[in-house]
């Protein structure tokens, strides 16, 4: 049976269905997916060391003969320990559970290894290494080095690889005009990706990823344009708004506007009175007051008769963001109404046919919105938090919702300027930079495992002086695959032990809703001291009377986590304090990484970090539905490659670049895809 790239990578030659679930858990499902699992790193191994040349600890080849077999004891277990030797001297092979190696690397017999020696009682020793035979004089080479997962060796993924590329080097379509991949010298696309996979040399392999990144850069830009095209066409009847809801909003505020808030809805009403949709993002930190801004301008819509729809990734959010609505809009005439996955029954009715006769005003709700019942009278602003959270595809389900609503989409995740760029393209984007007056600063502090008891004295000190404390850990229970702390063991150490004197609760994610909203509530009213939880309670929690956070393994999270998270505390006008704890085997380099948490609390200076260390996947998360896949590792000749393919694609739509005849076939096929389809709802088209 002949494959293509989008049968299950089960069907492969060498895969099966045992391999393919392990292949499944790194994100490999078919042969495409095979195919564009990029390396993460590279070694390069066409320079042969030798022993006395590469200091310990440095990752290196080698060229050695075997002299011996013998064997070592460990955990009441014998294991292969075979002696090496190249011209400069003699090291170790200590083969954990590897006995058929001995029937490979049989003594006399010369081959290449790569690995980091230590030194152990003054011998050389390898413990985790690779080997290549060199019985036929095997030409050296730059490998690949993927993420892995439990099962799956890097031999037998490069060897999938390669031979996934033998049989479908047919298979991959030219998908940027002719014109501009000759204009560039960019090559055919089967090329660059196996170059990517399998360079020649580095020089080659730069100018394969450069090529790469432009063509994909240049295939979302142009999405962008002429999804954005498409959408200045469209033209809304707006009606005079009176503003009475405005003001009465304001004068029930407990507090002023800061400028940037102030700012920032100039910029948004200035939308709302133009003919075409608003499709506006409002970023800021954590506490900077994006909520408010996003109800103001949605009394707006409700003034002019309109309805709104909030969506939050997480219930813990949405609910947050219902206590805030109904808290902000109290004793004003404007009717709120939750749904979520849980609410069945009468209830749900009650809701589906509220918004149907326009009975509600503002609905809030996670991605029970996108359910097909949820049927609006007239949706006319779509307030999106978190928005990074979800896909473009889901974004527009919920927009395809109204007749080309306005919408708005917030974010405490601070975006990089060029990383922006590539998702949100043409999005306008408004920046509350400017927190409001009475906010605290958090001071940081990397705190050793060793010191942890002075991290305890302090969050005891600031219980007994009635503030209140979070411990944050990365996963909620120990796991077989992971030596990582849990928050359910450690909730059981640190209430029975360590602070056996005070109140101590737990929160995470696989408790019911109703639970958590309670356990919220009782730390809101100071029924517990500390609440240990995971990342659930990154967004959507504010206790002004919280003032310390403790996050164990720190190095576990991303920047951007952590500064989310941190944003839990400084709510008051306390002075307050977070600690970031590593674990005791944490690299120097991992550790290091912490320390821009100590030196800023600029949420975007911190991505801005982030993104150049970690690329634009870990930094977003999951990568999110419609949007492409792009290096982001060297950042200046990134950030080049997209302004330049910015303005090639926005060229291209307007007819000002390439033969008419070959531009015309090209968009036909284009405007065809799934790309295009899924950001011309996101746009609004």
């Amino acid at each position: 049976m002949a494959l293509n790239l989008e049968d299950e990578i089960q069907y492969l030659k060498g895969v099966g269905p045992a391999a393919a679930k392990k292949l499944n858990r790194i994100g490999i499902s078919n042969i495409r997916d095979l195919i564009y699992y990029f390396p993460r790193t590279y070694e390069d191994r066409r320079e042969v060391n030798t022993l006395r040349d590469v200091k310990e600890g440095e990752k290196a080849t080698f060229r050695f003969k075997i002299v011996q077999h013998t064997r070592f004891l460990y955990k009441g277990k014998l294991h292969p320990k075979i002696t090496v030797a190249d011209e400069s001297g003699k090291a170790y092979l200590y083969c954990f559970n590897r006995d058929f190696i001995t029937n490979a690397l049989k003594v006399g017999v010369v081959f290449h290894l790569t690995g980091a020696y230590s030194n152990k009682r003054g011998s050389k020793s390898f413990s985790q290494f690779e080997y290549d035979l060199d019985t036929s004089a095997p030409e050296l080479k730059i490998l690949p080095v993927y993420r892995l997962t439990a099962g799956i060796s890097q031999k037998f993924l490069r060897k999938l690889t390669d031979y996934a590329f033998s049989h479908f080097r047919e298979n991959f379509k030219e998908d940027i005009p002719g014109f501009i991949r000759d204009g560039y010298k960019l090559g055919k696309k089967g090329a660059l990706v196996r170059e990517i996979h399998f360079p020649g040399d580095m020089d080659a392999l730069r100018r394969a990823k450069e090529a790469f990144s432009y063509s994909e850069f240049f295939k979302y830009q142009l999405v962008v344009a002429l999804a954005r095209n498409s959408s200045k066409k469209i033209k809304k009847n707006r009606s005079a708004c009176p503003r009475q809801l405005k003001e009465d909003f304001l004068n029930r505020l407990n507090f002023s506007l800061t400028k940037a808030q102030q700012r920032v809805l100039e910029e948004i009403e200035s939308d709302l009175n133009e003919s075409r949709p608003m499709n506006r993002m409002i970023q800021g930190d954590v506490g900077s007051g994006k909520t408010v801004v996003a109800l103001l301008s949605g009394l707006f819509a409700i003034e002019r008769g309109g309805q709104i729809a909030i969506m939050a990734p997480t219930e813990i959010l949405a609910r947050q963001h219902l206590k805030t609505t109904s808290r902000y809009f109290q004793g004003m005439p404007i009717n709120i109404s939750y749904i979520s996955g849980s609410i069945k029954g009468v209830r749900r009715k009650e809701i589906v046919l509220g918004l149907l006769k326009k009975e509600i005003d503002v609905v809030i709700g996670t991605h029970a919105l996108f359910s097909e019942d949820i049927v609006f009278r007239d949706l006319s602003l779509v307030i999106i938090d978190e928005q990074h959270k979800f896909g473009v595809l889901q974004r527009g389900k919920l927009r395809a919702k109204g007749e080309h609503p306005d919408c708005i989409v917030m974010s405490a995740t601070p975006i990089p300027r060029t990383l922006s760029m590539i998702i949100y393209g043409d999005l306008d984007v408004s920046v509350i930079d400017e927190m409001p007056a009475g906010r605290a600063a958090v001071e940081t502090y990397i705190t050793k495992q060793a010191e942890i008891e002075k991290v305890y004295d302090k969050v005891a000190e600031e219980v007994r002086e009635g503030r209140q404390a979070y411990f944050i850990y990365p996963i909620i229970e120990e796991s077989k695959n992971a030596d990582l702390k849990n928050a359910i063991d450690s909730y059981n150490r640190l209430k029975d032990d360590i602070f056996k004197d005070m109140n101590v609760g737990l929160l995470h994610g696989r408790l019911s809703d109703d639970k958590k909203d309670q356990i919220m509530d009782m730390f809101r009213e100071r029924k517990y001291d500390i609440l240990v939880a995971t990342t659930v309670v990154e967004v959507g929690v504010d206790v002004p009377n919280a003032t310390v956070m403790v996050i164990e393994q720190a190095e576990r999270f991303g920047l951007s986590n952590i500064h989310q998270l941190r944003g839990r505390i400084g709510r008051g006008s306390d002075k307050s304090y977070c600690y970031l704890v590593p674990d005791r085997s944490t690299s120097r380099d991992a550790f290091n990484r912490l320390r821009i948490l100590q030196d800023t609390s600029d949420g975007f200076k911190i991505a801005e970090y982030d993104l150049r260390r970690r690329g634009a996947g870990d930094v977003l998360g999951k990568r999110q539905s419609g949007i492409p896949y792009f290096f982001i590792e060297d950042f200046e000749v990134n950030t080049k490659l997209i302004y330049r393919a910015q303005k090639d694609a926005r060229r291209f739509v307007k007819g000002e670049i390439g033969p008419e005849e070959e531009r015309g076939r090209f968009l036909k096929a284009f405007i065809k895809s799934d790309s295009y389809k899924s950001a011309m709802y996101y746009f609004g088209g």
